[in-house]
């Protein structure tokens, strides 16, 4: 093959994305390699477009404050590839302005369309929708047939482009960019994550006032439930620091008060509940077992309760009473907190902490059929999941240090099953933090390689600054144990960190 001139390069055969974002395509077939190292969907296919020939004038101010790919979206027209089914007054795929003044049937309470309106977005805006549905959403659940960001949040942030959650997404997708060079977007991300939040205040303060009692109320509730959830997702991805658990305080209370609406909502407020309650909880419980952030724990508790079986499986990797049993250690915990070390519990600590130890010895986690595509996988992190459990409670009630014949046991039986793990989610995060922090011994530099590996084959998948901050952490207590070996016991290591709040779900 002759090599090619520099004319040649710019010719119109490059695949859609590398196109899209004005790059040279290297057209390797059928994945090109842009679209491979960043996860696109790589397509080779005719694309019309219908632009000015000369753009209109526009405010130089805006033009230094705003990327060219926000631009775009102001100074262009584009034409879509479009069907009759897109002028259909009846069809689901309508745009807003349309469907106002159009009378949706009653029974049809939430009318989510699987699509937005082809005339509703710029080009910038179109890019970052396309990058957090086709590149984000298939990476942050463990079983492809469960998707609640695919199958819940899309929906509601395609419904309504006005709210909160559509500029959420739109920021979440812009961060997860720049967070992998794209330094173009660092400005979009925070623009839109300012619309987000001034959006959903508005929200907040219209239903504290009763103002969309009568039109919208629980649409809106539904919007500040979701808009809060990718809320706290984009605080954690951006860099973890101790504002998500402001958001997560936030939507503890308010989804108390909208449990008590169960049994009168339909079958997708109904899901979206369960999808929150368990990103929250799960949250808070796996949190404080980090050694900086106190739970809730009769609410969580009550919480997690309510939630479906199979929900909480599905999203957490763990069955729901394992995570109400790592609530009860992290109680008994607190509870022990300002107490001189004994070598004996108090007589109600004890009786406690031996029904926990009973219980997860005892704990059998059953996937159900419905997963049966993934079941193997989910039957490897919920097993993982309990040993952690067990090896948290040695060291958090009992003092346990690595060195104990039982922690060493278990120890090794998380380290086997690890590998068997997959990467495609952060699930496995918080089981390599606890064996990490308190299983490994300070001479097991094998055992720490294999840790320090998985860390870093599980950021590479997706740029989260939660996996950044759990090594930092992580190589702090290792620092810790190699230089007062004597004094590191327990989880109590774990304490007086400098590095705040983790999130660990």
């Amino acid at each position: 093959m002759r090599p090619r001139t520099k004319g040649e390069l710019r010719t119109r055969s490059g695949c859609r994305k590398c196109r899209e974002r004005r790059v040279k395509c290297p057209e390797q077939r059928p994945i090109c390699g842009h679209c491979r190292r960043l996860g696109f969907t790589c397509r080779y296919e005719t694309r019309l477009n219908w632009q000015d020939a000369i753009l209109p004038e526009c405010d130089d101010t805006l033009s230094r404050r705003l990327p060219e790919d926000l631009l775009i979206s102001i100074q262009s027209w584009m034409f879509l590839n479009t069907s009759q089914a897109d002028f259909n007054p009846d069809s689901p795929q309508i745009a807003p302005e349309i469907s106002q003044s159009y009378s949706l049937p009653e029974d049809l309470e939430y009318p989510y369309p699987q699509y937005l309106s082809p005339f509703r977005l710029g080009e910038a805006e179109n890019y970052l929708w396309s990058y957090f549905t086709e590149s984000m959403t298939t990476r942050i659940v463990i079983d492809p047939n469960f998707n609640p960001y695919r199958d819940i949040i899309l929906k509601m942030a395609a419904c309504s482009q006005e709210g909160p959650l559509f500029q959420c997404i739109l920021a979440v997708a812009a961060n997860q960019l720049q967070s992998i060079g794209r330094s173009e977007y660092n400005q979009v991300t925070w623009l839109h994550r300012a619309k987000a939040l001034r959006l959903l205040r508005s929200q907040i303060t219209q239903l504290a006032s009763g103002e969309t009692r009568n039109v919208g109320y629980e649409t809106s509730k539904d919007q500040v439930i979701a808009s809060t959830i990718m809320l706290t997702f984009f605080e954690i991805s951006k860099d973890c620091s101790d504002s998500w658990t402001v958001h997560a305080d936030f939507a503890r209370t308010f989804l108390s008060s909208r449990l008590e609406d169960l049994g009168h909502l339909s079958a997708e407020q109904e899901a979206l509940l369960y999808f929150a309650v368990t990103y929250f909880v799960s949250h808070d419980i796996l949190a404080a077992t980090g050694g900086t952030v106190t739970e809730t724990s009769e609410m969580v508790a009550e919480m997690c309760n309510k939630v479906d079986k199979s929900t909480i499986l599905a999203l957490t990797g763990c069955s729901r009473d394992l995570l109400i049993l790592i609530s009860e250690i992290n109680q008994m915990g607190c509870s022990l907190i300002g107490q001189s070390h004994q070598d004996q519990l108090p007589p109600a600590i004890q009786q406690r902490r031996d029904d926990v130890e009973k219980l997860l010895h005892q704990l059998r986690q059953e996937v159900p059929e419905e997963f049966k595509s993934s079941k193997s996988e989910f039957a490897v992190i919920a097993e993982v999941k309990r040993l952690a459990a067990l090896l948290y409670l040695y060291s958090r009630i009992d003092g346990a240090s690595p060195h104990d014949p039982h922690m060493v046991s278990i120890t090794q039986q998380i380290l086997a099953l690890v590998p068997e793990i997959s990467l495609r989610t952060h699930t496995g995060l918080w089981p390599l933090f606890i064996v990490a922090t308190l299983g490994i011994r300070p001479e097991c530099d094998e055992e720490r390689k294999l840790i320090l590996g998985r860390l870093v084959a599980l950021q590479q998948t997706r740029q989260l600054a939660s996996v950044k901050k759990a090594r930092l952490i992580i190589e702090d207590v290792w620092k810790s144990r190699d230089l007062r070996p004597r004094e590191s016991r327990g989880w109590n290591i774990l304490q007086g960190r400098r590095h705040g709040a983790i999130s660990l779900a």
